[in-house]
């Protein structure tokens, strides 16, 4: 028996040691980097030695899953206990200050908890539907035996030297502590928005518009005759679809927009009536975050008009899509900082929501809802007249799944390919 006890400990020893030696390489990769850039800066002169100070990195973000199986409780990196908590703070501290440099990294530690029996159960039942070989009794007896077991985050002021977050029924309740600075706290501003239930995000562009028809950017135009038939047809989508499940039963749904009149136009049609609970199904909401990107001085020209006008300019724009800035307008970049608190709430809808917006936004948005690299949001086909639903279910394996409906009418396909330029 002790023989066995040995063995177990010694593997354990083991995995925290190779585990260690994987963090410790990883963080002080930046560090080498730091060190090479300040010594080359060492040697530079003028702008040279400025754009250096400006391309130094700003460090690294690790995220370790703590098994929540019972096979890896005892392990060190498990964060399982007070001891293991304290062990994990005090590695990360020794491989920092066996750094050359001597970084600090700041270790946050995040604890779910669900208290509420029909989520639990929800969540069990999800769980089982995938398959993955565990029955619901099992998994039962495994949360008892874990809870037995697990020490939970100390609110009794014996850990109020650790950072961390604790999530309590997904968001229903959040406990925080010495969750200081900028980074730290968008954590938990995502983490609070977070929950497992499935759900559908469906985005379109705006039917066909003046503008669109005349190749031209930008403005606050109105549909053509076949924008207004695609409002007509989303509409009826959308009662269909979007506001009744699989089973064809209602369930509640919302409806966003942007402020420009060729989104608010295309979503004229769609029904708002009042269901269980005093819910008013697909309520507008208007957001100028979802306003297409401005041209600035270019609005109203088309891109044939640029190139002639401004032929330096264009060729800017096309070596870095992404970070060009339309003169007295904006870039890519603009449009994801104006996103960012509408995607944080849209993370937390449980409901059904249609985003009727633009083309530029629409690449930026769909691109952080699938997981694809920003640089290639400038990229993204969105086509006009089209319904892209992306779907959402936690259990089987937090994937997105993606389906496009092509609703009609057909457009002059030319002039949206040079919108891809």
């Amino acid at each position: 028996m002790t023989n066995t006890t040995e063995s177990v400990y010694d593997n354990q020893d083991k995995n925290a040691e190779n585990l260690s030696a994987d963090l410790a390489a990883y963080l002080q990769e930046d560090d080498v980097h730091a060190a090479q850039q300040g010594n080359m800066a060492k040697y530079a002169v003028g702008d040279e030695k400025e754009l250096l100070k400006k391309n130094v990195d700003s460090g690294r973000n690790a995220i370790l899953f703590a098994s929540n199986t019972l096979k890896g409780f005892s392990e060190k990196w498990s964060g399982t206990g007070k001891e293991r908590r304290l062990w994990i703070c005090d590695k990360v501290s020794e491989i920092g200050n066996s750094s050359q440099n001597k970084f600090r990294a700041k270790v946050i530690f995040v604890e779910v908890i669900c208290t509420d029996a029909l989520i639990v159960d929800q969540n069990l039942v999800s769980w089982c539907s995938t398959g993955a070989g565990a029955d619901k009794a099992q998994l039962e007896h495994t949360i008892l035996q874990y809870n037995r077991k697990y020490v939970t985050l100390q609110e009794d002021g014996s850990e109020d030297d650790l950072s961390y977050i604790k999530l309590i029924n997904y968001g229903e309740k959040v406990i925080t502590n010495k969750m200081r600075g900028y980074l730290p706290m968008r954590v938990v501003q995502f983490l609070s928005n977070l929950h497992t239930k499935s759900h559908n995000i469906y985005i379109t562009r705006h039917g066909q518009s003046e503008y669109n028809a005349a190749g031209k950017l930008g403005g606050n135009p109105p549909l053509t005759e076949a924008g207004q038939e695609y409002a007509r047809r989303l509409a009826k989508f959308a009662e269909e679809n979007i506001c009744k499940d699989d089973r064809g039963e209602t369930r509640k749904a919302r409806l966003w927009t942007s402020s420009l009149q060729r989104t608010i136009l295309t979503a004229e049609h769609i029904q708002h009536p009042f269901v269980d609970d005093g819910w008013q199904q697909m309520s507008t909401r208007v957001y100028r975050n979802l306003d297409e990107i401005f041209a600035g001085e270019y609005e109203g020209l088309t891109y044939a008009e640029i190139e002639k006008l401004h032929g330096d300019e264009a060729s800017l724009r096309k070596m870095d899509k992404i970070g060009y800035r339309y003169p007295r307008g904006e870039s890519y970049f603009d449009i994801i900082a104006r996103l960012d608190p509408l995607v944080q709430e849209l993370e937390s809808y449980e409901e059904a929501v249609l985003v009727v917006s633009h083309q530029a936004v629409l690449r930026v948005l769909y691109s952080y809802l699938v997981g694809n690299d920003r640089e290639l949001a400038p990229k993204q086909e969105i086509p006009l007249h089209t319904v892209v639903k992306l779907s959402y279910d936690a259990y089987h394996d937090g994937a997105c799944t993606e389906t496009r409906f092509y609703l009609g009418p057909e457009v002059n396909k030319k002039l949206e390919a040079q919108k891809q330029l």
